[in-house]
């Protein structure tokens, strides 16, 4: 013996928006089955889908497997450690070095993590970037003869070493600039 009710057959297929809980709907999302509106799904070729599936997979180009990012930032570590060195031996090389940095690093991080993109790759590019800066600045200041190892490591709030971390405003913040510039497009 089979029954069926009429008035809550229509509406057992009612259900809520996944996306707006507050909207009532019968379309279903052609590849995940999620309830959506008329107002969230987006027309495709093979039927109507949820925002989701309809933007598709992330490009294997942006998937960068985490050892990949590690081989990335090691490798990124290691040029941006060598131009710091050099940078802070030769300063009056300032803006060929900051190519350097921002080229060398990116390139290496590019060539260890197989030419993949994404923004893990640019926020490891900047990290390395600034470590070079930073060994650059270390470099310079050890290199000179009033500062030493024990001022920088435990008076490094003396007047002497700070004024050696010092940028000049305009052309050091524009130098510095092209290599996080460089590692942002390259990664992007």
């Amino acid at each position: 013996m089979v029954t069926t009710d009429t008035g809550s057959d229509t509406n057992s297929f009612e259900q809520h928006c996944y996306y707006h809980p507050n909207v009532e709907t019968r379309l279903r999302c052609s590849r995940c089955e999620k309830p959506i509106c008329p107002r969230c799904m987006v027309s495709t070729p093979v039927g109507y889908r949820c925002p989701d599936c309809a933007r598709g997979p992330k490009p294997m180009q942006y998937q960068t497997s985490t050892t990949g990012l590690a081989k990335a930032v090691v490798s990124g570590i290691a040029v941006a450690f060598a131009v710091g060195v050099i940078w802070g031996l030769y300063p009056a090389w300032q803006f060929y070095m900051v190519v350097l940095l921002g080229f060398g690093v990116a390139e290496a991080m590019a060539w260890a993590a197989n030419y993949k993109r994404g923004r893990e790759l640019q926020i490891a590019a900047w990290g390395c970037v600034l470590l070079g800066i930073i060994v650059s600045k270390v470099v310079l200041a050890w290199d000179d003869p009033v500062l030493t190892m024990d001022l920088l490591l435990n008076n490094a709030s003396q007047p002497g070493v700070l004024d050696a971390f010092q940028l000049e405003p305009i052309p050091d913040y524009l130098f510095l600039a092209i290599p996080f510039v460089i590692g942002y497009i390259r990664f992007k």
